[in-house]
């Protein structure tokens, strides 16, 4: 079995000029990419169903899919997770945890969009939903001080945890920006599973901290996420 993963981030009409920017999604767009995945067969999991099923403490679907979603953008629970919801598909959530209920700072370049607040994410976890960190404040763990890397990674668990009531295991690399070194940092801040942007699915060999994900926005029609997504399944998992 080859699980793959796929990664949005805002779920909400883009500004005029930015139709084609991998950040957003339609709602129409992204209900269609839903339905297409179960005309597929496949079934939403979590990033920590995957770690634990490459562990043998847990068995998956027949045909798995992961759903996340970096930032905790807002647009995701007003347009995508309700209809997660409605399948009983659970998906992940990966928080900056310096602007929970705040916006997208680090993105200047970008328009200003609110993020999910504790409250929020705590009914999510509490829903199934698995809530996993994306750093303190959004920075490339790749190349940051050894003891900078530490601090964001730590402290970034350490508050989310305290604001869900709940172990956070999963970790996303912001940027998908990871080296040996940032994996073994992440693997001492006692995360179990993290997640990087490299276009693979992810077989029970693949490095837990090292899996892989396939970026997904912009005007992607439903039937070229599902072309994509068969070569991604029939392709030797690595990592």
């Amino acid at each position: 079995m080859r699980v793959p993963v796929l990664c949005y981030h805002r779920v909400e009409t883009p500004p005029p000029g930015l139709e084609l920017d991998t950040n957003f999604v339609t709602p129409a767009t992204f209900a269609a990419h839903v339905a297409a995945l179960a005309a597929f067969g496949f079934v939403g999991v979590t990033i920590g169903d995957i770690a634990a099923w490459q562990r043998g403490e847990r068995t998956l679907p027949a045909r798995p899919v992961a759903i996340t979603f970096d930032d905790a953008y807002l647009s995701v629970l007003e347009h995508a997770l309700p209809l997660l919801d409605a399948r009983r598909w659970r998906a992940t959530i990966f928080v900056v945890t310096s602007q929970i209920g705040g916006t997208n700072a680090w993105d200047t370049g970008a328009p200003a969009a609110a993020l999910m607040n504790a409250v929020t994410l705590q009914t999510l976890a509490a829903r199934g939903h698995e809530i996993g960190s994306h750093s303190a404040t959004h920075r490339r763990i790749r190349g940051l001080a050894d003891i900078d890397a530490r601090a964001e990674l730590a402290a970034s668990r350490a508050v989310l945890s305290s604001r869900i009531g709940a172990p956070v295991e999963s970790f996303a690399f912001p940027y998908g920006s990871h080296d040996r070194q940032s994996l073994a940092q992440v693997r001492d801040a006692g995360y179990r599973a993290a997640c990087t942007l490299k276009r693979w699915a992810n077989g029970r060999a693949t490095n837990p901290l090292r899996l892989g994900r396939m970026s997904v926005g912009g005007a992607l029609p439903a039937w070229q996420l599902g072309l994509k997504l068969a070569k991604l399944v029939v392709t030797p998992s690595r990592g």
